[in-house]
């Protein structure tokens, strides 16, 4: 927090604002014009992820419009910043204004960055009282959150001391009772001291070499001399910005100095900490909005499959209606071939079905106003619609499940995504397989999606180029793209995979090994990976044929012959190392 407010030091004095933005109900958008141009700064109190940016403020900007956003607006218009400070090394932040919306006007903007109590307040300066503030049920205790009118008294975290101007006698003080109750070091340390997180306590117990084994007087010596040392730098404004990054490759975190307790191949120099900010924030929205997309994603698969499921229900119960369609055939027949001895006027009959080998009687109403002739043609009438019914029915159930399979290999891929990129493709195979609805308006232009991503690309060991699909769109640019119709194309065997296409020269058959090696590819990057046998099938991309209004990655072939391989990591390995080097001979 420190490092951040110093930074803002250098900047905002001086500045005035030009316009104040609302943007959600968390945020809060400072609009003001340097020599560069115009700029911005955000406060964010968002419980969880709270925030101070320096940013080029959007040329569109999302409003939401309040009460405190609106007041805001209104009274800091042209009101000059006259200083940024930090309030007793807190994670709180005061923001000197004077002028605005009155000439003499002199306010304090603070934010207050504590967690699920994060909280903006306007208060006016020559009163102490709070003209405004951004929520009015915080996370203070009941009462704690002073509203219009009312004195404004920050929210520190209670009984911790400012480090900052903490004598040696004090600091033993401090610390050698928790020691003596087992405390753990850096817990004692991010308890009695005011802006000391848990990541810079644990730092400077690291940095101190502490042996919890020793006397508990050498214990608080010991931490002693990097506590001056860290207090010394936070002094003299000696930060040196670090973005932390996780196993994966993320940013997790910000440090404002090298850490010993972090690989240092897991830390990234920035030169300012809101360079570092802007790449952790921008990680960390793209994160919530790949959440979001996923979450969004998954509900709306949820409601397509529960509605296919449904209605496959529905055509199944029709289908056994018009199975009945054979008896109402053989009940006319029997009127007909019958109708010598029944009776016109009566309104049921039974007679001896001779087409079943048990001879059952089979009992058929009558209209008793019509003739037996125009009762056996009803009968007849009412074969032909069930005809009709029952091949109309199986062909809408044939689309059913290839849509519901079609939903559930979505569904998959959206569990699965590891990137914005591939939700957005699930988003637009979802929009063209979903139930249509009625629109209001004229249709939107449609918008060409992109082909999917590039395959992966490997090298036999007889030399030949072998294509992996990296998606359901990426499958379908390999198969229908790229692929030729005398390419050999091979998928693991009814489950979920890549699309693997073998390159080869017109009229050349594929070599055993060739087909081995990929086949193995194709059971790698697919649901079987951890099994040890897996069957694939192999076919010419000529005998492949794409359903009608299928997702992508969906195909049906003929001509198919199966082949049982294992997966193996080091074979995949060395194959796209072979491809690699192949690229770079040429």
């Amino acid at each position: 927090m420190a490092a951040i407010i110093q930074e803002l030091q250098a900047v905002l004095p001086g500045v005035a604002i030009g316009r104040a933005l609302q943007l959600d109900q968390w945020s809060l958008l400072l609009i003001f014009h340097r020599r560069q141009g115009p700029a911005g700064l955000l406060l964010s109190v968002k419980p969880g992820a709270p925030r101070v940016e320096l940013l080029s403020p959007p040329r569109k900007p999302s409003v939401s419009s309040s009460r405190f956003g609106d007041l805001v607006a209104s009274k800091t218009k042209e009101a000059l910043i006259e200083a940024v400070e930090q309030v007793e090394l807190d994670r709180i932040m005061a923001i000197q204004l004077r002028g605005g919306s009155l000439p003499d006007a002199a306010m304090t903007l603070y934010v207050e960055m504590l967690g699920p109590a994060s909280n903006l307040f306007l208060v006016d300066r020559v009163t102490g009282t709070v003209i405004d503030r951004l929520r009015a049920a915080s996370g203070r205790t009941r009462g704690q959150t002073p509203g219009p009118g009312e004195p404004y008294q920050p929210l520190f975290d209670s009984g911790r001391v400012d480090p900052r101007f903490v004598k040696e006698d004090e600091f033993q003080e401090l610390i050698r009772p928790h020691l003596t109750e087992g405390v753990e070091p850096a817990r004692i340390l991010a308890t009695c001291f005011a802006g000391f997180s848990s990541l810079m306590a644990t730092e400077l117990v690291a940095r101190s070499g502490l042996s919890t084994l020793a006397p508990l007087d050498e214990q608080s010596r010991t931490l002693w001399k990097p506590f001056c040392d860290l207090m010394g730098r936070v002094a003299t404004a000696a930060f040196e910005p670090r973005l932390l990054m996780g196993s994966d490759g993320k940013p997790v975190g910000i440090a404002a100095f090298p850490l010993v307790t972090v690989a240092a191949d897991h830390q990234v120099p920035f030169s300012t900490m809101a360079e570092a900010f802007t790449v952790y924030y921008g990680s960390r929205e793209q994160v919530e909005r790949l959440q979001a997309l996923r979450a969004e994603l998954v509900r709306r698969l949820e409601s397509e499959i529960s509605a296919a499921e449904r209605l496959s229900a529905k055509l199944g119960q029709e289908a056994t209606i018009y199975r009945e369609g054979e008896l109402h055939a053989r009940k006319g027949q029997l009127l007909l071939a019958n109708r010598a001895g029944i009776r016109r006027g009566e309104q049921t009959v039974e007679l001896v079905d001779y087409a079943d080998p048990g001879t059952p009687l089979l009992r058929i109403e009558l209209d008793p106003a019509c003739s037996i002739e125009e009762n056996a043609r009803r009968y007849f009438a009412l074969h032909r619609k069930a005809k009709r019914g029952t091949a109309i029915v199986n062909t809408r159930l044939e689309e059913v499940a290839l849509r519901l399979a079609t939903l559930r290999l979505l569904f998959r891929e959206t569990e699965t995504a590891k990137d914005l990129g591939e939700l957005q493709r699930v988003d637009a195979a979802l929009a063209r397989v979903a139930r249509r609805r009625p629109t209001q308006g004229p249709a939107a232009p449609r918008v060409r999606q992109s082909e999917g991503p590039e395959p992966r690309t490997f090298r036999s060991s007889d030399g030949l180029a072998i294509l992996v699909g990296k998606s359901g769109t990426g499958n379908d640019h390999l198969t229908w793209r790229l692929a030729r119709s005398y390419d050999l194309w091979l998928h693991a065997q009814g489950i979920p995979g890549s699309h693997v296409l073998v390159r080869l020269a017109k009229g050349k058959q594929t070599p055993p090994r060739t087909l081995c090696e990929a086949a193995q590819l194709a059971a790698y990057y697919s649901r079987s990976r951890g099994q040890v046998k897996v069957p694939v099938n192999y076919v010419l991309r000529k005998y492949l044929r794409k359903p009608k209004a299928a997702a992508p990655g969906a195909v049906l072939l003929t001509q198919e012959k199966t082949i049982t391989v294992r997966p193996e990591a080091d074979l995949v390995r060395r194959l796209h190392a072979a491809a690699d080097a192949s690229r770079a001979e040429d």
